[in-house]
């Protein structure tokens, strides 16, 4: 059987990236004729550039203004993930057009659709399209692996009658979320609550690509892509509490001076690196949060006000809920004394589960 996996693969986020990686790995343990549709929208490669090569907007040109200073550690960043994607991905050849996508579809006998948000259609994305539904003829067996439809779930019955045929192409159904979840069954559809991808994999299989230590002393990773303030007076409060450095991975304008080190040439590998090394990590991203676990990091998920919907699914399954703290409620004790044995417990049998979901969905029936 021939498999390709149509998922957010290419763009420049350590989540995606992973994920990807992971679900190729773990598809590949069966099944070794198994590639990633290299779907790479031209909207796509302009978002990944650390720079707006023609400003239009105020927002563009601040966004210039505040990078130019990391300039030679953005361009590393940039080559790091590419490289990621070229070599360290499986990918087939560059598909750039939606019919460029349906053509290379055609070679595979089965579609794995996610993991990700490729599901959610919301607008702010920039880079959403209906492609990830498989909006075109069936030729093949098609399966979802925890796909997500990410915060849009509440807006789904906005596009309801257009994508409901495409969904009921599909031979087996799996989300990332519960909440996803409950929402195809609403619909009368059989649907399974699976793992993220990156969940298939141990530390150990990580630590193959993941490059040596790259910060020598001690240090805080604060992982925000919005660089939201909960979480930046987290980092602050982790480093003052350790006596050492933090350091914040997510390029400008976002929490400009928040006046925390950035340390920006920094691609998946030396992601996974940063966090296996780190002595504390404060994140609000639901992979930042799956890694500070897969390493078994004490590690805060910063939160202001409601939690959203994935990190919440997540933590639910973890049983690790009161790692969701806020700046007001920081308790480090509780942090520092996390039974990582016990989340284990927990997440073997959602292992299990999910492997078996992925594996027999790939089967004709």
């Amino acid at each position: 059987m021939k498999i390709g996996i149509l998922t957010y693969h290419a763009c420049f986020n350590y989540g995606a990236c992973l994920q990807a990686y992971a679900l190729q790995q773990t598809i590949k343990k069966k099944c070794n004729d198994c590639k990633i549709i290299d779907y790479q929208s031209k909207k796509l490669i302009d978002i990944n550039h650390p720079f707006c090569k023609v400003p239009k907007h105020p927002k563009e040109l601040i966004k210039n203004l505040t990078r130019l200073p990391y300039y030679s550690q953005l361009m590393k960043r940039k080559t790091l993930f590419e490289d990621f994607i070229n070599h360290t991905l499986d990918v087939s050849q560059r598909c750039s057009t939606d019919e460029e996508v349906r053509n290379e579809c055609e070679k595979y006998d089965c579609i794995v659709c996610g993991s990700d948000q490729t599901w959610n259609l919301d607008p702010s994305i920039r880079y959403e399209t209906p492609l990830y539904y498989l909006n075109f003829p069936k030729k093949q067996r098609r399966i979802t692996y925890a796909t997500s439809f990410g915060s849009w779930v509440k807006d789904f019955y906005t596009r309801e009658k257009e994508i409901m045929p495409w969904i009921k192409e599909f031979d087996k159904l799996s989300m990332r979320e519960e909440s996803g979840v409950e929402l195809l069954r609403s619909k009368g559809l059989e649907c399974e609550w699976v793992l993220d991808p990156t969940l298939l994999l141990r530390s150990e299989d990580y630590d193959k690509i993941a490059v040596s230590r790259i910060i020598s002393e001690p240090y805080v990773l604060l992982f925000s892509w919005n660089g939201a303030h909960e979480a930046v007076a987290i980092a602050k409060a982790a480093a003052a509490k350790l006596g050492c450095k933090a350091y914040y991975i997510v390029p400008p304008p976002r929490a400009m001076f928040c006046g925390i080190k950035r340390k920006l040439d920094v691609g998946p590998k030396e992601f996974l690196s940063l966090v296996k090394h780190a002595s504390f990590i404060v994140t609000n991203s639901f992979h930042g949060t799956v890694f500070s676990t897969i390493y078994r990091k004490p590690f805060i998920s910063a939160i202001y006000g409601n939690v959203d919907a994935r990190r919440a699914s997540l933590m639910k399954q973890f049983g690790l809920e009161d790692h969701l703290m806020s700046p007001g409620n920081i308790d480090f004790e509780k942090i520092f004394n996390t039974d990582f044995g016990k989340v284990e417990e927990r997440l073997k049998p959602l292992r299990e589960y999910s492997l078996s979901y992925l594996y027999n969905a790939l089967k004709n029936d």
